[in-house]
């Protein structure tokens, strides 16, 4: 940051804080003789390995402002990029500013942003707590390193786990990724594909990997490698809420199948005739498949403890997974950009076969394009429900993803057509009203001329309509609007709406009915449409024959085969 007097004062006052650190200089002969190179390099390591901070020259911890000549600032300039260059692993990027304070005063403000990368200095890994710096901690280390880069580290999932060996993997489960076809003997494979590595003593243990994929229980060596997975009624959580509830453990890949199994028998799935019945999931099955396997897979399996969570609810499904975005990872470049926190684990669940898993589709592995997981459940949530998938970090350490639920469908469409001749309403005419897929509805029209129909699709239809004595009339490619209706609604007074395709009428929509009884709605007006000449049929698809039927209805006869 920039710094002015009056703030730099202010703070000097207040003292140190996270990232603020002072330090007084001495010097001999014109040289910087404290503080030393490692001291200088430590406070800087740790601010860039932390949020990032200021080291401001020459101020002792009680707040005393030491006066620093030009030649001193000079020299301490030069002492703090010897210090970063030579001390500090990787060399730590920093910039100064030189501030003259009252009463001829002045200081040197070594600034660090926070930093890509993780720097050791000669006190080791060090991080800014408060106001001082401690050395991280094995764990601490680890997570920095996934979320900046891990510089020649074991990946997560490459760390042996304590007090295994390859006596911990079950027979079956590790039979599933060792190859007959080769020679190399059965441990050297393990080693290859990452379920083996030694300790720091050098003994054979069982890695992370191996541990998940290869053994019956794996929260018995990695706390919290288990699912926790709940049914809410309604929308808020809450005990007296729970529906239904499991912990599910396993191998990655039965926790993977079993969460969705927990998800799909926990959503509901409506149906609606497109004209032939068709499923509405609560939830895009693709999305929930996708889900499921990013949040087991890229999740921080380092943090003891913290467990994957699934939650569904009335209106959305939840997905938390323990651990922060991967290297450089931001939740803006989810959609475009990939890095994977466990790269052998993704690589051996590329081996493994997905099977009938509900969601999964085309797919034979559990992964196999990189990159795809996270395009794929936008792409699937919104094609089902209009609205896109929304992820958050929460206090850096938590992923969480919020699927929302598909809207019910509605029970119909209501819509009617309007039949007339010569300005006056057809009663008795019959109307057919065609799908694409070769299924139809058949209506009588009433007094005024009208066919009510209550249709489950908003495909294009094709109307015919026919009376005794005049010419048929075929009205195509006609979408009934997207007008709720449900069978128990009455009828209500009021004009029909005329709908309009491409800013244009549709051929045979002239005017709305004027009076009578109305059922709410909209109308395919047929007006004037039926001619005069008995017998004559438009695009000979239907016709009207006059011919006597023991209701004293003329009858609608199909004429060759619709389309």
């Amino acid at each position: 940051m920039t710094w002015n007097t009056e703030d730099l004062l202010r703070q000097i006052e207040l003292g140190e804080d996270s990232r603020l650190e002072f330090k007084e200089a001495i010097f001999n002969n014109g040289r910087v003789s404290a503080p030393v190179r490692g001291v200088v390099a430590d406070e800087l390591a740790a601010l860039g390995n932390s949020t990032g901070g200021t080291l401001v020259f020459s101020v002792s911890e009680a707040g005393k402002i030491r006066r620093l000549t030009r030649p001193q600032i000079d020299a301490l300039e030069a002492h703090v990029g010897e210090s970063c260059a030579d001390s500090i692993k990787p060399p730590l990027h920093f910039t100064t500013e030189r501030l003259a304070l009252p009463d001829g005063l002045s200081v040197l403000a070594v600034e660090v942003e926070q930093s890509p990368f993780v720097h050791k200095s000669p006190g080791g890994y060090l991080a800014r707590l408060g106001s001082s710096k401690h050395e991280m901690t094995a764990q601490a280390l680890q997570r920095l390193f996934l979320r900046r880069g891990r510089s020649g580290l074991l990946g997560p999932d490459q760390v042996p786990v304590a007090h295994t060996g390859r006596g911990a993997f079950e027979t079956g489960l590790l039979n599933r990724f060792l190859s007959s076809r080769t020679l190399e003997p059965s441990d050297r494979q393990l080693v290859t594909l990452g379920f083996l590595g030694d300790d720091e003593a050098g003994v054979t243990r069982a890695t992370v990997a191996g541990i998940l994929l290869a053994t019956g229980r794996p929260d018995r060596y990695i706390p919290g490698a288990v699912i926790e997975a709940v049914r809410y009624r309604g929308t808020v959580p809450g005990q007296a809420s729970q529906h239904d509830a499991a912990t599910i453990v396993g191998p990655l890949d039965r926790q993977i199948r079993e969460a969705v199994q927990f998800a799909r028998r926990n959503t509901s799935v409506a149906g609606r005739k497109v004209p032939g019945r068709v499923e509405i999931p609560q939830f895009a099955p693709r999305a929930m498949f996708e889900a499921i396997v990013n949040a087991v897979v890229h999740r921080d399996y380092s943090m003891e403890n913290a467990r994957t969570r699934l939650f569904v609810f009335d209106d959305r499904l939840e997905l938390y997974s323990p651990g922060a975005l991967a290297n450089t990872l931001s939740l803006d470049s989810m959609r475009t950009r990939q890095a994977t926190r466990n790269e052998a684990l993704a690589s051996l669940l590329r081996m493994l076969r997905v099977g009938d898993i509900y969601g999964a589709g085309d797919r034979q592995y559990f992964l196999e394009l990189r990159g795809e997981g996270v395009p794929v459940i936008y792409e699937k949530t919104r094609d089902l429900t209009g609205r896109d998938p929304a992820y958050e970090l929460i206090d850096g350490a938590e992923l969480r993803l919020v699927l929302p639920s598909a809207s019910p469908p509605v029970d119909g469409l209501a819509a009617a057509v309007l039949v007339t001749a010569g300005g006056q309403p057809v009663a008795g005419a019959r109307v057919v009203a065609h799908y694409p897929n070769k299924t139809w509805m058949e209506a009588i029209t009433d007094s005024f001329g009208r066919a009510a129909f209550g249709f489950y699709a908003e495909l294009p239809i094709t109307v015919y309509c026919a009376a005794p004595g005049r010419a048929g009339h075929v009205e195509r490619g006609w979408c009934p609007p997207a007008t709720p209706f449900h069978s128990a609604s009455g009828t209500s007074g009021g004009r029909f709406r005329n709908y309009h395709r491409g800013g244009r009428p549709f051929a045979g929509v002239a005017r709305a009915a004027q009076s009578g009884p109305r059922q709410s709605g909209s109308e395919l007006s047929l007006c004037d449409q039926l001619g005069d000449r008995a017998g004559k049929t438009a695009a000979g698809a239907i016709q009207a024959e006059p011919a006597a039927a023991a209701d004293g209805c003329t009858r609608l006869r199909m004429v060759g085969t619709l389309h």
